[in-house]
């Protein structure tokens, strides 16, 4: 199963220190955003944005897959 996920990167650049790599991460298309404060919690912040959004869609499926009760 392959999923598209998009998302809003917002670097923060200190003129003081340029080469720090700090933001926020939002995946849409929800409005919480994700602190992260460089480069390898930006990485894993992906990797757990991107895995929850499979784990979700694995559930959904599940449920889609059930048969329907009766009334």
């Amino acid at each position: 199963m392959r999923l598209i996920k998009t998302f809003i990167l917002r670097l923060y650049i200190d003129s003081e220190a340029p080469e720090r790599l700090c933001g926020d991460v939002q995946a849409l298309p929800k409005l919480e955003t994700f602190p992260y404060k460089n480069e390898d919690s930006l990485i894993v912040l992906l990797h757990r944005l991107a895995s929850q959004e499979v784990l979700m869609k694995q559930e959904e499926d599940k449920l889609d897959h059930l048969p329907a009760q009766e009334a």
